[in-house]
């Protein structure tokens, strides 16, 4: 069921959603959070729900997408209610403010978040300069950013880890969650201890650099990073031990098959698929506290490791 308010506001929103309750005999218990998506342009709308809505069969919750506009003009508020059908278990709501209604956007979506439940502020495509300082961001327990949907994610990850606050967390570290559970299992069975490490990956894309600095991190060994101008994302890791051998995990730019090469042993393939944004969303909503390692990673190690913005924005 698809529901559209003109010229209305969110306490209206907020009623009309508790008549839909008390009519279909339901409650918002079981709903777990208060999911806000903020986007910048109506034509992200449907995007932004689609992800929200699958990330919302596992965590049932209220979906807020707030589109921001320009806050000159006078105050001017649509709404869209959507239940039922494609929604599941979860309420989905737009809120589309223009003039100074998008003024003061903590007050707007007050009225609408679910009581005694945590907030978290998800921001699928371009990333505010300051997740914790923004409006909707200060609602939250945790913020969650893209920075693979912007022009030049490397970039733009180098610039949110230099105002990053515990609760911060990007979509590209849960990225290679995949190819970090793996390396720790390579290197957990590695006949002898990692002497270097030597990580391949795109110029821009942010997840061979994350997984370069977790493998600096873990391992406590030197990392050393190279382009591949034929990857898109991260395109090989490769170990060396102290008996002199090699183990390297590869995957080619176009395939889902990482390829395991380690020295007197026949190479093996390994399911290694892409993640889609749906199922990195779904994570990052598994835990509500803040993500330590992730932290000290971006913020005491990105700005060393990665190169330096101009760089970056003139290869993207």
């Amino acid at each position: 069921m698809i529901i559209t308010l003109k010229d209305t506001t969110t306490i209206e929103v907020a009623s009309r959603l508790d008549r839909l309750r008390d009519e279909a005999g339901s409650g918002a218990r079981g709903r777990v959070l208060t999911l806000l998506v903020v986007v910048r342009e109506a034509i992200d709308v449907d995007r932004a729900i689609e992800i929200s809505e699958a990330a919302s069969r596992e965590h049932p919750c209220r979906v807020i997408v707030v589109v921001e506009g320009e806050d000159a003009g006078s105050a001017r508020l649509n709404a869209q209610i959507r239940v039922g059908g494609s929604a599941g278990p979860s309420e989905v709501v737009v809120l589309e403010p223009r003039g100074e209604a998008g003024r003061d956007l903590d007050t707007l979506v007050m009225p609408l978040l679910l009581s005694d439940t945590p907030v978290v502020t998800y921001w699928p495509n371009e990333a505010p300069d300051n997740p914790g300082q923004h409006p909707l961001g200060r609602l939250a327990v945790r913020r969650i950013t893209d920075s693979r949907a912007t022009d030049c994610p490397v970039s733009t990850l180098r610039d949110l880890s230099l105002v990053h606050t515990p609760g911060d967390t990007d979509l590209a570290w849960s990225g290679v969650t995949l190819w970090r559970a793996l390396l720790a299992t390579i290197v957990s069975g590695l006949p002898s201890h990692p002497v270097g490490v030597h990580v391949t990956g795109n110029a821009t894309h942010p997840s061979s650099y994350l997984v370069a600095l977790w493998l600096r991190r873990q391992l406590q060994v030197p990392v050393t990073h190279e382009v591949d101008p034929e990857a898109l994302t991260i395109t090989g890791v490769h170990f060396t031990l102290e008996d002199s051998s090699t183990t390297s995990l590869t995957r080619s730019a176009s395939s889902t098959v990482a390829h395991l090469d380690r020295t007197g042993l026949v190479v093996s393939d390994v399911n290694l698929p892409r993640r889609s944004v749906q199922d990195c969303l779904m994570e990052e909503l598994r835990r509500l506290d803040p993500d330590v390692f992730y932290g000290r990673l971006i913020s005491e190690d990105l700005a060393a490791f990665a190169p330096v913005t101009h760089q970056l924005r003139e290869l993207a």
